[in-house]
């Protein structure tokens, strides 16, 4: 219980940092156990966690992927995709698990090429993003001299706004990460 609510308390704090870490208490547990309740959530979860996986250990009690979500925004005509490192690291009663190496890649439309942008690039401005999705607040923040009519406002939110949607869905999409993982480790049971 104790371990949940300083989760708790440090949820804001991980949800702005560009990696995502929680250590997840499993009482009467082996490591053992813990290692294939999460290699079992690999399969199921990694289109082909064989191929996802970099290092599958049961000695060292480690398993490090590389995964990617799709992740669609209404306002963008191009489908962008967050791809990570997943580790996660096992001792009795309990595991570690660190998401790493958040990456932002935009799929190619004719004419352009394929971007990949660190997470990091977008974390960084997310309260710019935030507030330039706003027309009031850019019209009411423009500056000195220059007056902003409602559309052209509307305008300039538009693409501020679809960034903004992006970063809170990527950073929804790793919280959910942990959380299925978290999920099947706790219901996994060997008594059938």
């Amino acid at each position: 219980m104790k371990i949940l609510l300083i989760l708790l308390f440090f949820l804001p704090l991980i949800s702005f940092s560009q990696d995502y870490t929680e250590v997840v208490e499993v009482p009467g547990k082996t490591a053992g156990q813990l290692y294939s309740a999460a290699r079992e959530w690999f399969a199921k979860s990694f289109i082909s966690a064989d191929n996802a996986l970099l290092m599958d250990d049961r000695v060292s009690g480690k398993i490090v992927a590389k995964g990617s979500i799709l992740v669609v925004e209404s306002f963008v005509r191009s489908d962008r995709y967050a791809n990570f490192t997943i580790k996660v690291s096992f001792k009795d009663g309990r595991y570690k698990t660190e998401i790493t190496d958040i990456s932002v890649t935009n799929e190619a439309q004719e004419g352009s090429q394929v971007t990949t942008t660190p997470f990091k690039t977008y974390l960084d401005k997310k309260e710019y993003y935030k507030n330039n999705s706003d027309p009031d607040w850019i019209i009411n923040n423009a500056p000195a001299g220059i007056k902003i009519g409602k559309l052209a406002a509307k305008a300039a939110a538009q693409p501020n706004q679809a960034t903004y949607n992006l970063i809170c869905k990527i950073e929804s999409e790793m919280q959910d990460l942990l959380s299925k993982l978290q999920e099947e480790i706790k219901k996994s049971e060997d008594d059938w």
